[in-house]
């Protein structure tokens, strides 16, 4: 291993330190866009902290409760809360010159500046947080907004005690609605439904009901605003459509026959007939014209004259120039060139008129059809008190901004919030930048002496670059309109830009500046000019002494398939030689190769930078999107190599086959006469008959007519499918059972060969198929809630929900990780793979469009309008500019090492990708920064230093240690003269037993909260260091009944108690966790008694015994003598035991209170009292 590297003390990382203080100044608002890897968690951090701190003149700091920290993501929220919570524990136990020196370092002041008390309400902090009401406010602006709706309910017109829904729920509840929506309207409009479903093309009317779903909010708004009157938001399309009172057919019908000029145009078509191939053409359409009788073949044919076969205007005539200067006529009526002809420029405008009918048409056909739906959604939603994402936002926005009581709610809002911190600005929608607007207006009001000492603040900190959520709502451009608003309310607000990456290598981000910095134009855009300097980016290396590097594969050349393989490959496979099969075989090989070379990467040490072998959990592979098959290549190619892979970050719940086979059972248990599922019964997990030949086979192959699969089984005189017959009797039998007990009786209960559900599925599908089977298992439970007992109602759902299941990937745990873009925002590898970058921007693919705040539904772009048009261009180039920070937060997740890869895009001819796709960007940036010439362009191609070998450490090896002699030997019977009395040692207590009120304020949460303290300190001390946070905030989030604030506090509680200095030998090595204690003590308990009981910690030396038992009470006593009576005689039984154990060594018991945390030594004369008390009750 190399020696420690320290990044050097720069100028750069001098003045990056000194914008990082003035962001985290609570005494002025700032407005800060921070690169990627710029630290801005660790300003936001340093913010909060600094503002809960005294100020420098001996003011108290900020209320915890006066503070409200929003951001994007629950991750990003639990990652700032525990960052924060590790602060302030720090703090709390530290000593007094360390922890001045933290003070000094954070607020820039002396460390000289700070007294005992400063330092006493330093550390005060941890528990102040701990005991707000609530927690410290660092929340999603989602979760912000259902607690404004929580305690304003009838102000904001909802139910009080309303849940939040899913999507999968929401998308169920609407697709009830969008069903009862469309079987009215087949018999109220059913012209207005055929017109739907016609427009709709293969979507149809039901799916195209979906794409009004996407602007329900906005559509329900527009007709809020007039009142639901459908004739009067008709009305206000019309006009903003510029539509023609008639439809579409009258309009026809009046151009086709009275206003067409039928005479001259025979004399014409006669004329042209005689003439040349594009002459006699154009005569030939025109005689059509005249013997057409339906105006709307007419006009199909007529529209061929004046249009070419793609669509498009003519830009030349239709007619030879002979044929005009025979007959002026041909000119006067068909001129295209240099001009237009009379009736040229009447089907234009005629072409524009119809269009307009047909747009207003489809759109108010549209509303009309799916109004309702959205009403009756609404609807649903309401009967079920539940309010979805949308609803939050939209309530909140109408709570703060729109109604008669907004003053008052904002003044009681108000009163309690003096400082507002928002995280990743550039993902905030505009609706709700209303209301940051609405929370912060009065804060820059009534600036006085007491105002200018202690201001309401505001913090925003963004980068447009890493906006890539559109499809949120989001809008980078909202970000630069808000800082100018900001400005002009409070002059003093500061502008800070975070430029230096502590993340990224220098090679990493000098090529992350030329792939922005020289990206072509992006056409159609809203103003095509040239970037000026001022938007050329520039980062900064912290790491610029440890050198990475970039490389850029090239595309294999396309294979073609082959009729044999075609024949032989089922019809949903990936062909092996396929581009996407190819290229995610080439990566699996090239990791494993990484990681078997002991390839290096750099780590922080906490001492130091080393080199040391690259890992599995090293190394993450960003993709688009997971569908198209690329993803799930990329996955099955990682683990033919046998490389560790964490799988699928998000899983469609019925797609999963532990999933599959759970719903099979259901299936057959509903419908025992199902052969096909049956068949899969047979074979899969729960009964495992894989023999064919002996099986399956046999039981199918010559039944009679009628007769089913299962009547075979019961047949069967085979004892494994007479067991199996078993089975599955008792899933017929538990066929009336709610979905969530019927899958207990199966995974929970062991079967005749002693096996659980689970440990089969376990032993066929291996660990990883758990989670998605537990996620099934909530389905249940939340189904058996709201819906009848019902197993067909139950598969029914799930067959027709789309439920997903997210897996956090935030912490590597030795496998490789596959995952999104969008699902890596805000993490980091040491190396990053991008294979899928040859593919073309996608387009915006909005089929719905505002036009001057109206909807206007335009499915297809033939016939569309010139509005909807240049709405879908600047749609389209602000998708393709989310294309490119979407490239940039890909590229940004990369440490040291970045490949650039892709597979073969489009036809045979070109280079194999797109012209705008990420890898021409990679591409331009490459040859600008390693410019190669001829053969050396089709080979891999570096920028930076190529990675080193470093020998990679031994695994570690561990030994089961062999039994001792006497556990081997057989244990003779021993006649029992008298019956022995197992006792807990409370029940010492005797009749001084106390009694609990079973119902007291708060008991439930205080012993949850006590047995998963005990949990996490049961097995976390056996994780590695680096390790235990992650593994402890793994273990809270399976409890969902939990607050994220909760889960937080007793993870700190947790890890305090871990980190003390004074529970070092507590840890020891040779501890045990919930140590059985079972035995007597003649001196000190009373003959007979046998005390059977636990310890939380047992630490056995040469020399002495520890036991300590772990106590969660608030507050902590501070004195062995403030310990009450249960408490000490436990400590005392143990004790007693232990010393009648081992009589030659010292024995000493402790409590560790967590509130402190404290280790509490108990005086010996303390616990024998205890048990001389005892004594004379048992």
């Amino acid at each position: 291993m190399s020696s420690f590297v320290s990044p050097p003390d720069t100028e750069d990382f001098r003045k990056a330190v000194q914008v990082q203080a003035r962001s985290a100044d609570p005494m002025h608002s700032a407005f800060v866009m921070a690169n990627a890897g710029s630290g801005k968690t660790k300003v936001l951090i340093d913010r909060v902290a600094r503002l809960l701190l005294r100020r420098p003149d001996g003011r108290p700091g900020a209320k915890p409760d006066s503070i409200l920290c929003i951001t994007y993501t629950k991750a990003a929220a639990s990652e700032m809360l525990s960052r924060l919570f590790k602060t302030l524990g720090q703090w709390s136990v530290m000593e007094d010159d360390p922890l001045r020196k933290k003070l000094a370092q954070l607020q820039g002041r002396e460390i000289n500046d700070y007294n005992a008390e400063d330092l006493q309400v330093a550390r005060a902090l941890f528990a102040n947080a701990l005991e707000t009401p609530g927690g410290l406010r660092i929340e999603t602006i989602h979760a912000f907004c259902a607690r404004v709706l929580r305690r304003f309910p009838l102000e904001a017109g909802v139910f009080p005690g309303f849940t939040e829904i899913e999507e999968d729920e929401a998308f169920a509840l609407w697709n009830e609605a969008r069903s009862e929506a469309v079987l009215t309207a087949q018999e109220t409009m059913p012209g207005l439904l055929d017109l739907l479903a016609l427009e709709g093309g293969h979507e149809g009317a039901m799916l195209a009901l979906d794409t009004l779903r996407s602007i329900g909010t906005a559509v329900l708004r527009f007709a809020a605003h007039h009142d639901g009157d459908l004739e009067m938001m008709d009305d206000v399309l019309r006009e903003r459509l510029q539509a023609p009172e008639a439809s579409v057919a009258e309009l026809l019908d009046l151009a086709m026959s009275e206003a067409l000029p039928s005479a001259d145009i025979r004399t014409v078509a006669e004329l042209l007939l005689t003439g040349g191939k594009t002459d006699v053409a154009t005569g030939e359409k025109l005689m059509a014209v005249l013997a057409a009788e339906d105006a709307g073949e007419r006009w199909s044919i007529y529209r061929s004259v004046f249009r070419t076969a793609s669509g498009d205007v003519r830009a030349s005539n239709p007619y030879t120039k002979g044929m005009a200067e025979a007959l002026p006529l041909v000119a006067g009526l068909f001129q295209m060139k240099d001009g237009f002809g009379e009736e040229a420029l009447r089907m234009l405008e005629l072409e524009d008129r119809l269009n307009r009918a047909a747009a207003f048409a489809r759109t108010s056909a549209m509303v009309r059809v799916g109004l309702p739906a959205l009403e009756r959604y609404r609807e649903l939603k309401r009967a079920r008190a539940a309010l979805d994402f949308d609803d939050l936002i939209e309530h909140t926005r109408i709570l703060l901004t729109a109604t008669g009581m907004s003053d008052w709610v904002l003044y009681k809002l108000d009163g309690g919030l003096s400082h507002l911190l928002l995280d990743e600005a550039q993902d905030t929608s505009p609706t709700q930048w209303e209301l940051v607007d609405a929370l912060t207006g009065e804060f820059d009001a009534g600036q006085g002496i007491e105002r200018a000492q202690d201001p309401r603040t505001l913090f925003v900190v963004g980068d447009e670059k890493q906006s890539i959520y559109s499809f949120q709502g989001a809008d980078p451009s909202q970000l630069l309109k808000q800082y100018h608003q900001f400005q002009s309310r409070n002059s003093d607000l500061l502008k800070e830009t975070m430029e230096m990456s502590f993340r990224s290598g220098p090679e990493v981000l000098e090529y992350v500046d030329a792939v922005w910095n020289e990206a072509p134009p992006i056409p159609n855009a809203a103003a095509e000019e040239p970037a000026e300097e001022s938007n050329l980016i520039r980062h900064v290396s912290w790491r610029s002494d440890q050198h990475g590097c970039v490389e850029l594969w090239p595309i294999a050349p396309k294979e073609e398939e082959t009729e044999e393989d075609a024949w032989a490959r089922p019809v949903n496979a990936m062909r092996s030689s396929s581009p996407k099969a190819r290229l995610a075989t080439e990566v699996a090989r090239a990791v494993k190769a990484m990681i078997d070379a002991g390839e290096s990467i750099w780590a922080d040490t906490g001492e130091g930078w080393v080199q040391r072998p690259v890992q599995p959990e090293d190394i993450l592979i960003l993709v688009r999107g997971r569908t198209g098959g690329l993803f799930d290549a990329m996955i099955g190619a990682l683990k033919a190599q046998g490389l560790p892979v964490a799988g699928a970050d998000r899983l469609k719940l019925g797609d999963h086959i532990g999933v599959q086979d759970c719903l099979n059972l259901m299936r057959f248990a509903a419908l025992p006469e199902r052969d096909l599922t049956l068949a899969e019964i047979l074979r899969g997990p729960f009964l495992g008959l894989v023999d064919d030949d002996r099986y399956l086979f046999e039981l199918a192959s010559g039944r009679r007519r009628g007769e089913t699969l299962w009547q075979r089984v019961q047949a069967s005189a085979d004892p494994e499918v007479q067991a199996a017959a078993t089975f599955l009797q008792k899933l017929i039998d538990n066929a009336h059972l709610p979905p969530f007990d019927f899958l207990t009786a199966v995974l929970d209960v062991p079967e005749a060969d002693g096996q659980t559900g689970w440990e089969k599925l376990n032993a066929r599908l291996g660990h990883p198929a758990r989670d998605p089977v537990e996620a099934l298992v909530a389905e249940a439970i939340a189904f058996d809630s709201t819906e009848p007992a019902s197993l067909q109602c139950f598969i029914a759902r799930m067959e027709a929900g789309e439920v997903e299941i997210k897996r956090d990937l935030a912490a590597p745990e030795r496998e490789i990780r596959v995952m999104t873009v969008h699902g890596a925002k805000g993490l980091q590898a040491p190396v990053v793979i991008l294979p899928d970058t040859t593919s073309a921007p996608k387009p915006s693919g909005g089929r719905i469009h505002e036009i001057d705040g109206v909807p206007v539904w335009s499915p297809r772009k033939d016939g569309e309008l010139a509005e909807v048009t240049a709405a879908r261009a600047l749609a389209d180039a602000r998708a393709e500019e989310e294309h490119r920070r979407l490239l940039y937060v890909a590229l940004t997740r990369a440490q040291d090492r970045l490949i650039i890869a892709g597979h073969w895009y489009g036809g045979q001819k070109g280079g194999g990708y797109h012209d705008r796709s990420w890898y021409a960007l990679c591409l331009n940036a490459m040859d600008r920064l390693a410019p190669a010439e001829g053969e050396a362009r089709d080979a891999i191609r570096r920028f930076g230093v190529a990675s080193s070998t470093v020998p990679k450490t031994a695994r570690r090896e561990t030994k089961s240690a062999a039994y001792p002699e006497w556990a081997l030997e057989q244990v003779e019977d021993t006649p029992v003269t008298a019956r022995r009395k197992f006792s807990a040692p409370t029940s010492l207590l005797g009749r001084d037993m106390p009694v609990m009120a079973p119902f007291g304020e708060g008991r439930e949460a205080r012993l949850k909260r006590g047995r998963l303290i005990h949990a996490l300190l049961q097995y976390l001390p056996d994780v590695e260091d680096a390790g235990r946070e992650t593994a402890g905030r793994n273990f809270l989030a399976r409890d969902a009944s939990l607050e994220e604030a909760e889960r937080e506090e007793m993870l700190a509680a947790a890890m305090g108690v871990l980190q003390a200095p004074a529970m070092t030998g507590v840890f020891a090595p040779g501890g045990r966790a919930e140590a059985a204690i079972i035995g007597s003590s003649k001196e000190h308990l009373p003959e007979g008694v046998v005390i059977n009981g636990r310890v939380d910690r047992l630490v056995v030396s040469d020399k002495e015994v520890l036991i300590v038992d772990f106590k969660t009470d608030q507050p902590a006593p501070d004195t062995p003598e403030g310990v009450g009576e249960s408490y000490m005689l436990q400590m005392a039984a143990y004790w007693a035991v232990l010393r009648e154990a081992w009589p030659d060594r010292a024995v000493r018991a402790a409590l560790c209170w967590t509130d402190g945390p404290k280790l509490m030594p108990l005086p010996e004369e303390m616990l024998l009292a205890a048990l001389k008390r005892a004594g004379r009750e048992v």
